[in-house]
């Protein structure tokens, strides 16, 4: 079996090693007491079919995530 180390060059492993960036907005059922928040992507002409509700106390603040 042969395994290759170099990257040089390599668009896959290069986009892998890059964060990835999202540009969401996201709403919540009730301003005052939400219990669901719905993520959608803010640069999409199918926002009404690429969207994502989870109850909040599933949620992870942004900042938390890894």
């Amino acid at each position: 079996m042969s395994v290759e180390t170099s990257a040089d060059g390599d668009p896959v492993r290069e986009q892998l090693e890059a964060p990835p960036q999202f540009r969401l907005e996201c709403l919540f059922d009730d301003v005052d007491d939400p219990s669901q928040v719905t993520v959608f992507p803010t640069t999409t002409d199918r926002a009404a079919t690429e969207w994502l509700t989870v109850d909040l106390g599933t949620a992870v603040p942004l900042d938390e995530v890894r």
